[in-house]
């Protein structure tokens, strides 16, 4: 669980870390872009977040730290945190609204049947995105990153998304 009271100085930490696009409309859900994590990101091309709670530090996924943020709701260990709408790894736009959110908690049922029907799930043991290769989701995760770490830039961003996969569906 995420306290925003308790755990404020962590949520802050969380937030430096995360960059949006600064024109959007928060009132109209079709021009909600990713919020893309800039912080670590592991050799899977999902983000690190580090906690501490009970004394203990611990490694979790910010996208899953950001739904538990955005719901206000503990996430279980096993439980799935699907990217919905993007399918980005380094996403981490989490929302009360299914319609806004790009991130909601999720079964691996329904999981694996929205791969299926994106035409992911053929072979998903290969962990592909989008047809990318782990490797090559990894460095599209920290590009993305690299690209928006010192601010928006819709050209930087596109430039990362059409070198790595000129099919890829832009952010926007």
């Amino acid at each position: 669980m995420v306290d925003p009271t308790t755990h404020a100085k962590e949520v802050a930490r969380f937030l430096r870390r995360i960059v949006q696009r600064p024109d959007i409309d928060p009132a109209d859900p079709a021009a909600m872009t990713c919020a893309i994590w800039t912080g670590a990101i592991a050799d899977d091309g999902y983000g690190r977040f580090s906690i501490t709670r009970g004394g203990r530090e611990y490694t979790v996924k910010p996208h899953r730290y950001a739904v538990a943020l955005a719901l206000g709701v503990p996430i279980a260990a096993r439980q799935v945190i699907e990217h919905v709408v993007c399918d980005n790894p380094v996403c981490v736009h989490a929302h009360r609204d299914p319609l806004v959110g790009h991130i909601w908690p999720s079964t691996q049922s329904d999981n694996l049947r929205r791969m299926q029907a994106k035409g992911r799930g053929h072979r998903w043991w290969l962990r592909r995105w989008s047809g990318l290769a782990r490797a090559e989701r990894t460095e599209r995760s920290r590009q993305l990153a690299a690209a928006v770490r010192g601010g928006w830039d819709d050209n930087a961003v596109r430039a990362v998304l059409l070198r790595i996969d000129p099919a890829q569906t832009t952010l926007f």
